[in-house]
């Protein structure tokens, strides 16, 4: 059954700490979700970043949300991404990385979402993401409260992913 999926980030990629990322799904609350520790930020802004840096980031968090749905794809119907990196890039790298020709869903910011619904509205995930910031590091608490399903990112993924999308 397909349903909604939102995305966020716990603190941006810019700002000083670890940053837990969370994808939500809106029916049953499925989440899955990842932490980018401080160290592995600096050492990709180091490393990878080469142009601007606002696409740099919306490139950094394409690929954490890539590897966080992509257990989900034939479950989404929407994909709702908060508005912490530069949203139009975030899209476009996302739809290279998941290639949507083969898949049928949409992917919009929360903005287009408060749209739809009328009101102001605060995403699923915006809890989720504090709580993989906080815990995700720390696996003897990983069972502790909600469950979490933490996907283990490293460099070495990250900088797979993002040699494809140079790519393009």
């Amino acid at each position: 059954m397909k349903e909604d999926f939102h995305v966020d980030l716990s603190i941006r990629l810019y700002e000083k700490g670890n940053t837990g990322i969370a994808c939500v799904s809106s029916k049953n609350k499925k989440h899955t979700g990842c932490v980018l520790t401080y160290r592995l930020k600096q050492y990709i802004k180091n490393s990878l970043f080469v142009g601007n840096i606002s696409e740099e980031k919306a490139k950094l968090y394409a690929i954490c949300i890539y590897y966080l749905v992509e257990d989900y794809l034939e479950d989404i119907n929407t994909l709702i991404i908060c508005n912490d990196e530069d949203f139009t890039y975030v899209k476009e790298y996302l739809i290279y990385l998941i290639n949507l020709n083969k898949l049928n869903f949409e992917i919009i910011n929360i903005t287009e979402f408060q749209k739809r619904l009328g009101r102001r509205v605060k995403s699923l995930a915006d809890n989720y993401a504090k709580i993989y910031r906080k815990r995700g590091l720390q696996r003897n608490k990983w069972h502790i409260g909600k469950n979490l399903n933490l996907v283990e990112l490293n460099y070495e993924m990250i900088k797979e992913k993002w040699e494809e999308l140079n790519k393009i």
